[in-house]
């Protein structure tokens, strides 16, 4: 065995050090050393089916084809501009409570902890990460952008670079209460490249995807500039 060098142990110990004054804690009940999520948290995760092959919502089992998975009505009607949309788990328990406390409750710590689930995300077929863009206005607010986080998670957990690509030119306020036609409505033209992006495949991250609305906008505005494919990566599925 090839014997371990002296920094190796420094960086150990220093982690050993971190976790002694932070422990790890659970994203969603706080309760002490395990993160993300502690077991009882953890139980009420639930793993995203099997669904349309591009947006990736839920379908009932009984109706999917065995050999090629059919598109949902809606994406057969008005497909999005994005090529593939997978998230690893429902919008639900723990993990929307979580996302709650990283998006409205300045738990700013929390996107690197809950990146951790892209793991049970396909690998994309991209060349780079980039997050779904926040306004401006709302990044001041906030201070800190969760899709932003949570993108240079995913760029590790895929091992591809991260670039922010996206500029939000327009503020849209909550998309939260808003039908599928008001959601599209409201973030129609909302982006622009903040790069060039000739050429690119590239992998858009949030928090979650609903009927992914914001997620085609954000596409739609790569595709535009010169980007030869756009997937997307939330973690988590609105059911």
């Amino acid at each position: 065995m090839p014997p371990v060098s002296i920094s190796l142990h420094l960086q150990r110990a220093a982690l050993g050090a971190l976790d002694l004054l932070f422990p790890p804690r659970c994203a969603a009940c706080d309760a002490a050393g395990e993160s993300p999520f502690c077991l009882f948290c953890a139980d009420t995760l639930v793993p995203a089916p099997a669904g349309c092959p591009l947006c990736g919502v839920p379908q009932d089992e009984s109706l999917l084809p065995a050999l090629k998975p059919r598109r949902c009505l809606h994406c057969r009607q008005h497909p999005p501009a994005f090529a593939l949309a997978a998230a690893p788990y429902l919008h639900g328990g723990a993990l929307a409570d979580a996302i709650h406390r990283l998006k409205y409750e300045g738990r700013e710590e929390l996107g690197a902890a809950l990146a951790v689930l892209f793991e049970g995300c396909a690998v994309p077929k991209s060349d780079v990460i980039a997050p779904i863009a926040l306004h401006p206005r709302r990044l001041r607010m906030r201070g800190y952008d969760q899709a932003a986080l949570l993108a240079r998670g995913a760029a590790r957990r895929f091992g591809l670079p991260f670039a922010p690509l996206l500029r939000r030119v327009r503020e849209t306020g909550q998309q939260v209460g808003r039908d599928r036609a008001a959601r599209a409505l409201n973030v129609r033209g909302a982006f622009a490249p903040a790069a060039a992006v000739l050429g690119l495949r590239v992998c858009l991250v949030d928090d979650v995807l609903t009927t992914g609305a914001t997620a085609s906008a954000a596409a739609e505005a790569l595709l535009s500039a010169g980007a030869a494919r756009v997937e997307v990566r939330t973690l988590a599925r609105a059911p």
